[in-house]
């Protein structure tokens, strides 16, 4: 005798057995889907004359699955959840499986070879729990991606993602196996699978981070008559430069004080700036005459400073003596001997800035020339040669002559004396001798005479 069994979804299952089937078996009817509040009972009747009638609950038993808009349409239990894509439709729904490997979803479908594939689903715990699916994906039976497992939290949607080629392969199978063997806890929904080819474009692009700085040098604070350079840099070989004051060389020499700006630009094209202060203080003019003139005679005379915003002196005299005074007023003491002096005021204020003024100056003494006439050159230390007395005297030529008028010894230099010999180097008898001179002075005056002379030994 053959059986016939019946399957109807609905929210019970009536299974029903009948001894053979003709084709004429009684339609079973549960009757139109129905909502049921708590409290109220509802009463389901199978068609008569069937031999064996089995009732069960949708899902009820591990390893069931449904296809549904919402876990809770299936199990009690289970939360309502919207599926993944638009929120009102269908899902596949699963009662996990108390056996290892069990295939929940399996697919077979035609490939391309050598092609590129990409496997997608989104699953999510049909309720609440610690205990969520583990999940393993395979493509003829090859597991491809890490073990998956859904998020604790029912109906919180995640994605599976993995990338399969093709190879050789004209079909795949692609199979979803639950390993937690838990029946508690680990039941859960799929929604939204495909198994789509991709196709992969590729460019290459070099992104070079130009980190190009600025550096305007440091700040600068000098005296006006003391100018600095603003050294400005880049730590970018071959990038040009541009100042605010227009100037577009490395370094400049500002000539105002306040702030100057350095923009750099390397050779793509990036720029970068930097700022310095630059505080210019002002300096003091340093100014002096000498009265009545630059020739001192005696050593005498007015210096008189006509300095401007200075608030000290420094004089240098050119002799190796300084003095720190506003005014000189009188040199007597400063020079004692003739010649050529430069005198210097260094005039300072107190940003310690300076300014040094020049004069230069011919220091001489009175023209005067006197002798004595008589001297004793016996060897005995005493007035043994005779000397003109020559005061700022420059040149001098002088001749010495005997009482009859003959040349005896001459004198060319003023720093010449007569040691009472004659040309030839022989002593001069006692006598009278006579002389005569021309002399030039440091102030260009010119002298001439004569005079006599007593040699006594």
């Amino acid at each position: 005798m053959k059986q016939i069994i019946a399957f109807l979804s609905t929210n019970l299952i009536a299974l029903s057995i009948y001894s053979q089937c003709s084709g004429n078996e009684p339609i079973i009817f549960l009757g139109n889907d129905t909502v049921v509040c708590q409290g109220q009972n509802l009463t389901l009747t199978a068609a008569n004359g069937y031999d064996i009638y089995t009732w069960s609950s949708l899902l009820s038993n591990p390893g069931q699955y449904a296809v549904s808009t919402s876990p809770n349409n299936v199990h009690n239990n289970f939360n309502y959840c919207s599926d993944h894509s638009t929120g009102t439709g269908k899902m596949y729904i699963a009662n996990g499986s108390d056996l290892a490997n069990t295939i929940v979803w399996s697919q077979t479908i035609t490939v391309q070879p050598n092609t590129n594939y990409n496997f997608s689903t989104w699953v999510t715990s049909v309720e609440s729990t610690t205990n969520p699916a583990i999940l393993q994906f395979f493509v003829n039976n090859i597991q491809i991606g890490n073990v998956f497992s859904p998020s604790t939290s029912g109906c919180n949607w995640t994605q599976f993602y993995n990338l399969w080629n093709s190879g050789s392969n004209t079909t795949a199978t692609i199979s979803i196996k639950n390993q937690n063997i838990d029946g508690a806890g680990n039941d859960f929904a799929l929604d939204d699978i495909s198994f789509i080819p991709y196709c992969l474009n590729q460019d290459t692009i070099t992104v070079i981070f130009d980190t190009i700085e600025a550096n305007a040098g440091q700040d600068l604070t000098f005296c006006s008559n003391e100018p600095e350079l603003l050294i400005g840099s880049s730590n970018t070989p071959g990038s040009s430069y541009l100042w605010n004051t227009t100037q577009t060389q490395s370094s400049i020499t500002p000539s105002n004080a306040g702030q100057y700006t350095l923009t750099v630009t390397s050779p793509n094209g990036c720029t970068d700036t930097d700022d310095a202060t630059v505080t210019i203080n002002q300096t003091p003019t340093a100014l002096f005459t000498v009265t009545p003139s630059t020739e001192v005679v005696p050593f005498e005379g007015i210096i008189t400073n006509q300095s401007q915003n200075a608030t000290s002196y420094l004089w240098d005299f050119g002799n190796g003596l300084t003095q720190v005074t506003t005014d000189l007023t009188d040199v007597s003491s400063i020079y004692q001997t003739i010649g050529d002096y430069t005198i210097t005021l260094i005039a300072s204020n107190a940003n310690n800035c300076f300014d040094t003024s020049s004069v230069e100056i011919h220091g001489i003494l009175p023209e005067n020339l006197t002798a004595t006439n008589v001297f004793s050159p016996n060897g005995d230390g005493i007035n043994d040669e005779y000397h003109f007395r020559l005061e700022n005297i420059t040149e001098l030529n002088l001749t010495i002559l005997n009482r009859w008028g003959n040349e005896i010894y001459t004198i060319d230099t003023p720093s010449q004396s007569w040691n009472g010999k004659d040309k030839a180097g022989e002593d001069c008898l006692n006598g009278v001798y006579f002389y005569k001179y021309s002399a030039k002075g440091a102030m260009k005056n010119t002298f001439e005479g004569q005079g006599y002379i007593h040699l006594i030994k």
